[in-house]
C-alpha cells in the first residue's frame, strides 16, 4: 500500500520534469538558452562578460544582440550625442552614462564585449570637415584664407582644394601662381608640374633644391610634418610636409619665398611681364598679352613659316595661334594631372 502513495507523487514528478527538459530542449534548438553563468530558481539578471551579454532567468541564459552602428566617415555623419569609430557612429558612455544593452563601455565608447570600437576619427574626406578646413591625420584643420595652404593630391585636387585653385606639389594655391609652360618661367627654368624650377641636366641644385627628373625641387627647411600639430614656434604651419612661418604680407617671408595663404613657401610662381597689349608694343612683328605674358600671335593660314620668320625657337604655330616652340606647340601635357604611373609634367613632356 505504501509503495502504492510513494509512485503517484514520483510519477507527477517525472512528468514536470519531462515537461521543463522538453522546453528547455525547443529553447536551446532556437539558439535562445545558454547555461554558462545561470543562477538557480528565480535567477532574473542581465550581465555581460568576455564573450557576450546576457538576459538570465530561472531557466537560462540568452543572448542580448548589440545594437547596430550605422557607417560612417567622420563626425557630421552621425547623430547628436554620438561619435565615428571604425565601427560606426558609436555612442559615447561613462559611470554616469551606461551603454545600452548588449554593450559595455571600453574607453569612452560602447561597444559589443568582442569588438573593438577604435578610436575617433573627425573625418576621412574634405566634404566631413566643410568650407575652410582639411582632413588631416583624422582630424579637421583650418586652411586656406590665411591659414595656410590646404593640403591636396593631384588624384583628388578636385574635391581636396576650393573652386578655382589648383593643386601644386602638394599645396591648394591660385592658379596665377602656377605655370603651363616653360617660356612662362625666368630664363634658365623649365616648368615641372606647375612649377618654374631650375635644370639640373648640366648643373647642380642650389642649397634647398634636390634634382629630381632633371630640375631642382625644393626640399624647404624646418622640420617635417603631416598636420599643425607638429608644428610650432616660428614655423607653425604645415605645408607639403614642412613646417612654415606664417605671415601677411611677401617681404615677411625673406628672399626665393612668398606668402601664400598666410604662410611663407619657396617661390616657384611664373613671372608674369605685361596686363595689357601696350606694354607689348616694340620694333618687328606685333605682339598680344596673352595671361600675363607678350606673345607673338599667328593665323593658321600663316603658319610655322611666319613664326620662324620671328624667330626660330619659337617657329611653331601652336593650336592656340601662338608662336611656340616645339616642346610647347606639341605639349603631351600641362598639368599633373595629364601625367599618370607616377610621371611628372616637365617642359610639357610626361617624364
Amino acid at each position: 500500500m505504501m509503495s502504492r502513495f510513494l509512485t503517484a507523487p514520483l510519477r507527477s514528478l517525472d512528468a514536470i520534469l519531462t515537461k521543463r527538459t522538453a522546453v528547455v530542449a525547443v529553447l536551446t534548438a532556437v539558439g535562445a538558452v545558454a547555461w554558462a553563468g545561470c543562477g538557480s530558481g528565480g535567477d532574473d539578471r542581465y550581465y555581460c562578460d568576455a564573450a557576450g551579454c546576457y538576459q538570465c532567468d530561472a531557466y537560462g541564459c540568452s543572448g542580448v544582440a548589440p545594437p547596430t552602428h550605422a557607417a560612417c566617415t567622420g563626425a557630421s555623419s552621425c547623430p547628436s550625442g554620438s561619435v565615428c569609430t571604425a565601427s560606426g557612429c558609436t555612442t559615447a558612455c561613462s559611470d554616469a552614462v551606461p551603454c545600452a544593452k548588449g554593450e559595455v563601455c571600453k574607453a569612452g565608447l560602447c561597444a559589443a564585449p568582442t569588438v573593438d570600437p577604435g578610436a575617433k576619427k573627425d573625418c576621412t574626406t574634405k566634404s566631413d570637415c566643410g568650407d575652410g578646413k582639411a582632413c588631416v591625420a583624422g582630424s579637421c584643420e583650418a586652411c586656406g584664407g590665411s591659414a595656410g595652404p590646404c593640403p591636396c593630391t593631384t588624384a583628388t585636387a578636385a574635391t581636396d582644394c576650393a573652386s578655382g585653385q589648383a593643386c601644386v606639389a602638394g599645396s591648394c594655391t591660385a592658379p596665377t601662381n602656377t605655370c603651363k609652360f616653360s617660356s612662362e618661367c625666368d630664363s634658365g627654368k623649365v616648368c615641372a608640374d606647375g612649377q618654374c624650377l631650375a635644370s639640373c641636366a648640366a648643373a647642380p641644385c642650389a642649397a634647398g633644391f634636390t634634382c629630381d627628373k632633371t630640375v631642382c625641387k625644393p626640399t624647404g627647411s624646418g622640420s617635417g610634418c603631416s598636420t599643425d600639430q607638429q608644428c610650432g614656434g616660428e614655423t607653425p604651419q604645415c605645408v607639403a610636409g614642412k613646417c612654415a612661418k606664417a605671415c601677411a604680407a611677401d617681404p615677411e617671408c625673406g628672399a626665393g619665398n612668398f606668402c601664400d595663404q598666410g604662410a611663407c613657401v619657396v617661390d616657384t610662381r611664373p613671372k608674369p611681364n605685361c596686363t595689357d597689349d601696350s606694354q607689348c608694343a616694340g620694333t618687328g612683328a606685333p605682339r598680344k598679352c596673352l595671361g600675363g605674358f607678350c606673345k607673338y600671335t599667328c593665323s593658321t593660314a600663316q603658319g610655322d613659316a611666319y613664326c620662324r620668320t620671328i624667330d626660330n625657337r619659337i617657329g611653331y604655330c601652336a593650336k592656340d595661334l601662338v608662336c611656340r616652340t616645339a616642346a610647347e606647340a606639341s605639349a603631351q601635357c600641362q598639368n599633373p594631372a595629364d601625367c599618370s604611373g607616377g610621371l611628372s609634367c616637365i617642359d610639357n613632356s610626361c617624364k
